[in-house]
């Protein structure tokens, strides 16, 4: 005769893991998870949620005295390397609570560890440095 499993029991089970895992996700985060840019001068700043979703763009009046198609360019460097600040974010606070199999999901949608290294050195096409804020 063979062993029966309890539907029921295991759907519970499961909906009490998924809840005690989001409880845990929850406690990691005080708000949005975000990440932040902005150009050695602080003239263009660039805040963007996971994957890329513009939240904010603030901008001086001297950085808009560089042209069109120099802002641009600024702006779409700034929201790469915060989109790639705001993945680091969002794997350091999911990570821990998934995982190793929850970790190697994270990586497969683009949210991996930030290398100091490269953070720091991330070359601006205007500028020498990106200036690291944020997270």
């Amino acid at each position: 005769m063979g062993s029966e499993i309890d539907v029921d029991r295991e759907l519970d089970a499961v909906a009490a893991k998924v809840e005690r895992t989001a409880d845990d996700a929850a406690g990691r985060v005080a708000g949005p998870v975000t990440g932040q840019a902005s150009s050695p001068d602080g003239g263009v700043t660039v805040t963007v949620r996971p994957g890329g979703m513009l939240s904010e763009v603030a901008l001086t009046p001297a950085a808009l005295r560089a042209g069109a198609e120099a802002l641009a360019a600024q702006i779409t460097h700034l929201a790469g390397l915060a989109t790639r600040r705001a993945g680091a974010t969002m794997h350091a606070t999911l990570a821990p609570v998934l995982g190793p199999e929850g970790e190697r999901h994270l990586a497969s949608l683009g949210y991996q560890p930030l290398d100091d290294d490269e953070d720091e050195t991330y070359d601006s096409p205007l500028g020498p440095r990106t200036r690291r804020t944020g997270p």
